[in-house]
């Protein structure tokens, strides 16, 4: 089911065009990793305020709310820019566990978000009038740190997985054995 809802995605017209234009993927693939540059420095920043690791002399709050309009546009390039490259070469893609991985980071991450955006990333001006950063607050910027560090690193070996064919397509082109000759 899902392998079929893949090769149709790569076989729809935006991404047949995509894949015959030839500076399409790396073109693509320079603007993802060019986002991701932004994207995760606003990240680095604002969990990095909240651990108390740094930009000491900057409230929570102005971390966090100076930075939520960027990381959201980042995100969003970062997002459409991966699509666009997964959609040129879905199947292949469907195939590479370094991609399976990525996404069941991106399912954690996404809990993260349900589990501390209300508490802690929603709440910057009250941990403000705290003397020290709570616990959960520490927690959640270091979780983010890790799960995105991960990601990253899943996504770079995406392309350093040897390709591979599904087990029905293998048996399709074994050369013949000594027996069939």
């Amino acid at each position: 089911m899902i392998l079929s809802l893949v090769i149709w995605l790569q076989n729809t017209p935006i991404f047949i065009f995509l894949r015959d234009w030839p500076n399409a993927y790396p073109i693509l693939l320079s603007f993802h990793l060019a986002f991701i540059g932004i994207f995760s420095t606003t990240i680095v920043l604002t969990d990095l305020r909240l651990l108390g690791w740094g930009m000491r002399s900057h409230s929570v709050s102005d971390i966090v709310n100076q930075l939520r309009v960027p990381k959201r546009i980042g995100f969003v390039f970062v997002a459409t820019c991966g699509f666009l490259v997964f959609g040129m070469k879905a199947e292949e893609y469907y195939y590479n566990d370094f991609f399976r991985i990525k996404l069941f980071l991106f399912g954690l991450v996404a809990l993260h978000a349900v589990v501390f955006r209300r508490s802690v990333y929603n709440q910057a001006a009250e941990l403000d009038r705290l003397t020290q950063t709570p616990t959960r607050a520490k927690v959640a910027a270091g979780l983010s740190l890790l799960l995105w560090l991960c990601i990253v690193c899943a996504g770079r070996g995406i392309g350093y997985q040897p390709r591979r064919f599904p087990t029905h397509l293998v048996r399709l082109v074994q050369l013949p054995t000594e027996n069939h000759r």
